[in-house]
């Protein structure tokens, strides 16, 4: 239950930093893709409860993330093609994933960023993958994020792909955290657990801007989204909290779950955490949270009490 860093090229010559826990006699895996200006290691509390009942974790570091992201590099995918890099980045990991672990059913878990990234990479390579679960996640707002887009995209225009514009900084996690006022801290949309929010803050890997670059690739690479080319026989699990300002206080994730069962993707399950933000296994019920997750890993062997 150790944590294992290691790496793997991609076909760019970009090293991949990976981060694994693994038990003795693991009976699955779990990939996982982390959020925006955050970074792999901090999933390693789940990864050792999940460990525990015999997963397997192994996580990304996404390009523009983790400490082996040159300081000038934080929050930046690539100046080219930087959506479609860590898309592939991703499918790199989970070919990894399958030769550690070739009889293992394996999962890809995504959170907020990561679950737009692994969306993406379902569309593009589904069939590498048992089991997809959208942590934190919500609908793709076509009118919404084509504005977006051009307001970014001239913002990357004039002022270069490597800005970092507090305009886009304040339309984004500024306006989530409008939702919780009075504030705290800068960051209280992310848990109702003033100690995480606290140590998310103190993180020096945690919470900074990202480039116009990155925005314009990310906005870009979720309007490509479309779950009607996906597999239709992928269980596909979704969970995000009720005051998650990113799903729209529960309201944009309930039209994301009808969106895609409309799209004829199968819909395994959804859950909505009644009260939890954003982030959820280090929410204040993480207990129920990595529970559900354990049951969706593998849902016919599991009773586990939610």
């Amino acid at each position: 239950m150790d944590l294992q860093e290691s790496f793997i090229n991609s076909p760019d010559h970009h090293r991949i930093p990976l981060l694994s826990w693994a038990p003795q006699t693991p009976t699955a895996v779990l990939v996982i893709a982390h959020g925006m200006a955050e970074h792999a290691a901090r999933y390693q509390p789940l990864a050792q409860w999940l460990n525990q009942h015999q997963v397997a974790v192994i996580a990304v570091q996404h390009r523009g993330h983790g400490p082996h992201c040159p300081d000038a590099d934080l929050g930046h995918y690539a100046d080219k093609r930087g959506w479609q890099k860590v898309v592939d980045d991703l499918q790199q990991v989970v070919v990894h994933a399958r030769k550690q672990y070739p009889d293992l059913p394996l999962t890809l878990f995504g959170h907020s960023m990561g679950s737009f990234i692994a969306q993406a990479f379902t569309q593009k390579y589904g069939d590498q993958i048992d089991n997809l679960i959208l942590c934190a996640t919500n609908r793709v707002d076509k009118p919404k994020l084509r504005a977006s887009l051009v307001l970014v995209r001239s913002i990357k225009a004039l002022r270069g792909k490597r800005h970092r514009s507090r305009l886009i900084d304040n339309m984004t996690f500024g306006t989530f955290n409008k939702a919780f006022v009075p504030n705290r801290t800068s960051h209280d949309w992310l848990s109702r657990d003033p100690q995480q929010v606290d140590r998310y803050l103190k993180d020096p890997l945690c919470g900074f801007s990202c480039t116009a670059g990155l925005w314009s690739d990310f906005i870009g690479g979720m309007l490509d989204i479309n779950p009607r080319v996906w597999r239709k026989d992928l269980p596909v699990h979704l969970l995000a909290g009720s005051c998650d300002p990113v799903g729209e206080m529960g309201r944009g994730f309930s039209r994301h779950v009808t969106n895609l069962r409309a799209a004829g993707v199968k819909v395994a399950s959804e859950r909505l955490f009644e009260g939890a933000r954003h982030e959820l296994v280090n929410e204040t019920n993480a207990d129920e949270v990595w529970h559900h997750i354990l049951n969706c890993l593998r849902p016919e062997t599991h009773s586990v009490t939610e």
